[in-house]
């Protein structure tokens, strides 16, 4: 056996059951995490990365951008390995929040297919998932819309 011989756990287009709940594991949201983003991204925006402007605001401290959030989400459903290797592409997203997420935050998903359909290539589908994003009080912080392109079969390295 050989690197050759592996085949990718994730999830084809026929495997995904609509209406079949999941749920991931959980993250918590750091210092550090927002610090990254704010580097990234380049937006240091005083909600999020300063502690007397953020302790002003209506939400009384700072708080996580939400593509902090949104990322975050995406990375808890790759690590369930559902996606992995047969995901071929995001094809759209939309995004709403609920509540804010807070620094040291724990948020995790429960995301749903709520719709399959082939695509043009006969080798795969497009299945759009409900994603909801709670914190660790069980509240609902953010609700994702998510189409994917997904393999019809379980690629080998």
């Amino acid at each position: 056996m050989g690197m050759k011989d592996y085949v990718f756990p994730g999830k084809t287009y026929d495997e995904w059951e609509l209406g079949q709940e999941y749920i991931t594991g959980a993250r918590t949201i750091t210092e550090a995490d927002i610090v990254n983003f704010a580097g990234l991204s380049g937006d240091w925006s005083a909600t999020h990365t300063n502690d007397v402007y953020g302790r002003s605001t209506i939400y009384g401290s700072r708080i996580a951008y939400g593509n902090v959030t949104f990322i975050v989400s995406t990375g808890l459903m790759a690590q369930t390995l559902m996606f992995e290797g047969t995901t071929v592409a995001l094809l759209d997203m939309k995004i709403s929040y609920q509540e804010p997420v807070r620094f040291e935050d724990t948020i995790y998903c429960k995301f749903i297919p709520v719709e399959k359909r082939p695509s043009k290539t006969p080798e795969r589908g497009i299945v759009t998932f409900h994603v909801y994003v709670y914190n660790q009080n069980d509240e609902q912080v953010a609700e994702e819309r998510l189409v994917f392109l997904i393999s019809a079969e379980k690629p080998r390295m």
